[in-house]
């Protein structure tokens, strides 16, 4: 068995991915990057043990299946000098997009004129329960119809902007529904790695116009959409310079952005995540989706801010076990180990 106390002074990360998110966040870039910057990252064998690997001073991962969590728990259980990021059941909790908003009404900012919400959103199992449900939450169309699940399969991306009743028959159920806030087409993405965050500009759907009476006439009930946003659009820096179709539309202040990045992340307790927050017309921001481990190689200069990242929740855990040794040996022994007299 390999052992995983690594004396080196370089760093050791191993990751696990499945091969379409590997390419989204373990790019050559990163791996050059982070090999120059004393970090390396070291690809684990999913069909080998975790304890026959490493060492490893750090662990990053994005698999969805039981046996890959019993092996990761097994192998922190063993090794607890190492950073698992994160761990298997805190992640869970993003995979229902039911649930996953509850932690919003957790999140506190200092400026008591900023308003932090989530939309109204209402889980319909059964094609017939779905105007009642509407109804009893006084929801109005447009609503964004979202799968269940968001375990990152292409099944959790299939949704659709409903615009009427008629819309409602073409859907899948279960489903949630989520009222539809007129955002401007923007939306704006917060990838968040331990302390640090940062603010992308993305387009979005465009607002709807129309009162619920001239929507319900319209001939197309509904329009599916694979995402709100496309991971292809350019990006563009909250501290970046605006493009010109995009001016009038302001990002948010930095230090909203830092203190709902860091609300979310100690009310979820993971560390590697993106949220997406829109914001309407009379100034409330809502947070309307949170993914686990997203694609970070769509940020400019996302080279730099993970291999930070991954140096600093090293180092963090480096001194948290020194202290834990130096408060070990500060406890007062039992008597019997001093001589009588």
């Amino acid at each position: 068995m390999a052992s995983n106390s690594p004396s080196s002074n370089r760093l050791r990360v191993g990751y696990a991915f499945p091969p379409n998110k590997e390419r989204n966040v373990i790019r050559p870039s990163l791996i050059d990057y982070a090999k120059f910057h004393g970090v390396d990252l070291v690809r684990i064998d999913l069909q080998t043990p975790l304890l026959h690997q490493g060492p490893f001073h750090c662990i990053i991962h994005k698999l969805y299946d039981d046996a890959w969590a019993e092996n990761l728990q097994d192998f922190a259980s063993k090794n607890p000098d190492v950073v698992v990021v994160d761990r298997p059941d805190l992640i869970s909790k993003l995979y229902n997009r039911v649930s996953m908003l509850d932690v919003v009404s957790q999140v506190k900012v200092s400026d008591s004129g900023v308003r932090i919400e989530v939309p109204k959103q209402i889980l319909v199992k059964k094609e017939e329960e779905a105007i009642d449900s509407i109804m009893n939450l006084e929801l109005k169309f447009p609503v964004i119809a979202k799968p269940m699940e968001s375990d990152g399969s292409a099944k959790s991306h299939e949704m659709s902007l409903v615009f009427n009743r008629r819309g409602l028959k073409e859907l899948n159920t279960p489903v949630l529904l989520q009222e539809f806030v007129n955002h401007g087409g923007v939306m704006f993405k917060i990838y968040v790695a331990g302390d640090q965050s940062v603010c992308v500009k993305r387009k979005s759907l465009p607002d709807v116009e129309g009162t619920e009476e001239e929507l319900e006439k319209k001939t197309e009930g509904a329009m599916k959409f694979s995402q709100i946003s496309r991971a292809e659009e350019k990006s563009e820096k909250c501290n970046g310079e605006a493009k010109k179709e995009e001016k009038e539309i302001e990002m948010p202040p930095e230090k909203i952005v830092r203190e709902v990045s860091r609300g979310l992340k100690e009310a979820m307790g993971i560390r590697l995540f993106n949220f997406d927050m829109i914001r309407d017309g009379n100034g409330t921001y809502y947070v309307i989706d949170i993914n686990y481990l997203p694609g970070f190689a769509v940020l400019p200069e996302y080279e730099p801010f993970l291999t930070k990242f991954f140096k600093e929740v090293t180092e963090k855990k480096v001194d948290e076990v020194a202290s834990a040794i130096e408060d070990d040996k500060a406890k007062p022994r039992c008597c019997s180990c001093f001589q009588r007299t």
